[in-house]
């Protein structure tokens, strides 16, 4: 029997989607990803990730090529709200819920890596409304604060644990070149704060 090479290639398609997006649920907190190898793009890969409260996030990432993803995120058992959350930017490198701001609620927290030279660091946050509904959390970028972006050109990493999110990057002097910066290194933390729409995560140095 002929097959059909369009047929062969939609089959394959969805037998690895299939295989993808079969994943059990995750009681665990943190989730490094693995981007190092070659992989089949596009690929779709789907978390369940569980809170201490017993509230879901689905979180599905769509590569759609070695550097951009579509990230999706929808929470269950919360009674007001099963919206899903759509970002569009650079693949999932890791993941954490945790509850920083001590209200008794776990967020959770995404950070993707860029495929370029300077290989940054963007965090997305999706809070909990006293697990009654859930949300977007505004990113405050440290591009925005002029202290902490002196000498900033990416590299940076990313640290979190069940109080904190602390973000170390080298520091580059005018002179120097992407591969040697000679500055030193930035430590940054993060706090959870109110803001008038929703939750803030803003960035400030540690001292």
């Amino acid at each position: 029997m002929i097959v059909n090479p369009k047929t062969l290639l939609i089959i394959s398609f969805i037998y690895l989607i299939t295989v993808s997006c079969n994943q059990e649920n995750q009681k665990g907190k943190e989730l490094n990803v693995d981007n190092s190898q070659e992989e089949i793009i596009p690929q779709v890969i789907s978390h369940k990730i569980e809170t201490k409260s017993g509230m879901i996030f689905t979180l599905t990432e769509e590569k759609v090529t070695n550097s951009a993803s579509i990230i999706s995120v929808q929470g269950m058992n919360f009674p007001n709200s099963n919206e899903i959350l759509i970002f569009k930017g650079d693949p999932i490198e890791q993941f954490y819920v945790l509850d920083l701001n001590k209200d008794g609620y776990e967020e959770l927290y995404i950070a993707e890596r860029s495929a370029g030279s300077g290989s940054y660091v963007n965090l997305i946050g999706i809070a909990s409304f006293t697990d009654e509904s859930y949300g977007k959390i505004y990113i405050q970028s440290i591009a925005e604060n002029d202290d902490l972006a002196q000498g900033y050109m990416g590299h940076e990493e990313v640290t979190f644990s069940d109080s904190d999110i602390e973000l170390v990057f080298p520091i580059y002097k005018e002179e120097d070149s992407n591969s040697k910066p000679t500055g030193g290194e930035r430590i940054i933390n993060y706090e959870l704060i109110t803001g008038e729409a929703g939750y803030i995560l803003n960035p400030y140095l540690q001292m």
